[in-house]
């Protein structure tokens, strides 16, 4: 682990996000073809509180595991409560439905949003096994606090607590070809920018500055979220889809040399690689935006800061 993935007392970071796909391995392909080393395939476990029953929830990712935060891929496996929700995302649109916020503390998030008014599922403990890389087998930990269902339109939008990072996070699988290092920004898109700005920066306890035109973003202690109308947005990535409205639409990847990213996406089939984007003032230059095939979906920008415009 090359960084503490766990922030301070009252700090948040941007965790990571989580494709919902229906087959794992067709997802992987053009992931792995944009330069990208994935974990093995694992099973997912849950128990409503530490020492309660682990039993299988009905879904399986893979992750792609960087400096700062991660990437996930998950697939539903059985028709258990956890694989009907993540089918009926899939059935809206095949991408981007998971947004998570690291915080030291989920139960204390949780107590907060719920005096806020934001309705809240049960905190539960999840769990999946691991092998580490001298071979031995160990436990992944997390708390996980999820918004209730269908109260943040977007997606699933949830809070949760690493208690093994150090097995999370394994040296073997932080060497990307594509120099990918942090994931630096998540973009949703939304038809009401007034009240997602509000009800975002609610839930994150923290501002929301406006951008310009039909964009607003909420910057945490690692990593950001930004919001934009489906016109903004467009305006941003030309060659991106807006299947519908409120959606996750994708997300900014920080990478040491965009050169060598922009070499791999130019050879990853079927991925539409644009590098047409807005050049304001202080953006990244040699940026350009990577729109995966639809057995993935959604769309990623790749620079230096790993940020959609400027960066300040």
């Amino acid at each position: 682990m090359v960084r503490n993935q766990v922030p301070s007392e009252g700090d948040k970071l941007l965790d990571h996000i989580a494709h919902w796909v229906p087959d794992l391995d067709a997802a992987s392909e053009p992931l792995e073809s944009l330069g990208f080393v994935l974990t093995p395939w694992s099973e997912q476990h849950a128990s409503a509180r530490p020492d309660a029953p682990v039993t299988p929830v009905g879904s399986a990712n893979r992750c792609i595991m960087l400096r700062s935060g991660y990437l996930e891929i998950l697939a539903p496996l059985a028709p258990t409560s956890i694989g009907r929700e993540l089918q009926a995302g899939i059935d809206r649109y095949v991408g981007v439905h998971l947004l998570a916020f690291g915080s030291s503390d989920t139960k204390a998030e949780q107590a907060r949003l719920e005096a806020l008014g934001f309705p809240q599922r049960p905190v539960v403990a999840l769990r999946r096994e691991v092998e580490t890389e001298t071979g031995d087998t160990v436990t992944l930990r997390f708390t996980v606090g999820r918004a209730e269902l269908g109260s943040m339109a977007e997606g699933r939008v949830q809070f949760l607590t690493h208690h093994t990072p150090e097995h999370l996070w394994q040296t073997r699988y932080l060497g990307h070809p594509n120099t990918a290092e942090d994931l630096a920004e998540v973009w949703i898109v939304v038809a009401d920018l007034d009240e997602a700005a509000a009800r975002y920066s609610a839930y994150l306890d923290l501002p929301a500055g406006r951008n310009g035109p039909g964009t607003a973003t909420i910057r945490m202690s690692r990593g950001r979220v930004s919001l934009f109308t489906a016109e903004a947005f467009r305006e941003q990535i030309p060659a991106a889809e807006v299947p519908t409205l409120p959606f996750i639409a994708g997300y900014g990847i920080a990478v040491a040399n965009p050169a060598r990213a922009r070499e791999l996406a130019d050879r990853a089939p079927g991925v539409v690689v644009n590098d047409t984007l807005p050049r304001a003032s202080g953006a990244d230059p040699d940026g350009f935006a990577a729109v995966l095939p639809g057995s993935a979906g959604g769309t990623l920008l790749f620079s230096r800061s790993g940020v959609l415009g400027t960066a300040h």
